[in-house]
């Protein structure tokens, strides 16, 4: 689920618990969610990554998945996730946001029940394009690393 900005407008988690109700509820293995920190809002300044994953994470467990009556005890997945780079997005700040990202999550995991955490892109589309949408992986089209794949390797190996 891609974070709903204003939930009580859209009415869907109220809608998930009318329709579904406690049987429903009680069915779901997981809630998933996609996050996009920095990409699809306004820029943040690196410092405001954390505070912002938080933020949507507390909401999605607190807020949404409570009001469709879903359970604490539901573990959430981190579906997608990502930060691409482009011109006025550099391949070092990526790898920033990659590690503030997957600290934060990492940190917030037990009080939140977040099981997975799962990168959007292995590799760009197509690095060669400045468009944003083509160049979301840890490694350029050629396969070739950026700052975050390192980043990635060295997250794995400390946290697991």
């Amino acid at each position: 689920m891609v974070p709903d900005l204003d939930p009580a407008a859209s009415g869907f988690w109220a809608g998930i618990r009318d329709s579904g109700g406690t049987e429903f509820a009680a069915a779901v293995d997981y809630a998933g969610i996609d996050i996009y920190p920095d990409v699809f809002g306004p820029r943040l300044n690196l410092d405001e990554v954390p505070a912002a994953v938080e933020r949507s994470l507390r909401d999605f467990r607190e807020r949404d998945l409570a009001t469709a009556g879903i359970s604490a005890s539901t573990p959430i997945r981190i579906c997608e996730n990502g930060w691409p780079t482009s011109p006025d997005r550099p391949e070092e700040q990526q790898a920033i946001v990659l590690e503030s990202v997957v600290r934060t999550v990492h940190a917030l995991r037990a009080d939140l029940n977040v099981t997975h955490w799962e990168l959007f892109a292995l590799r760009d589309a197509d690095s060669s394009k400045d468009s944003l949408f083509h160049r979301f992986g840890v490694l350029r089209d050629d396969y070739s690393p950026k700052p975050a794949f390192h980043t990635l390797r060295r997250l794995i190996s400390e946290l697991g």
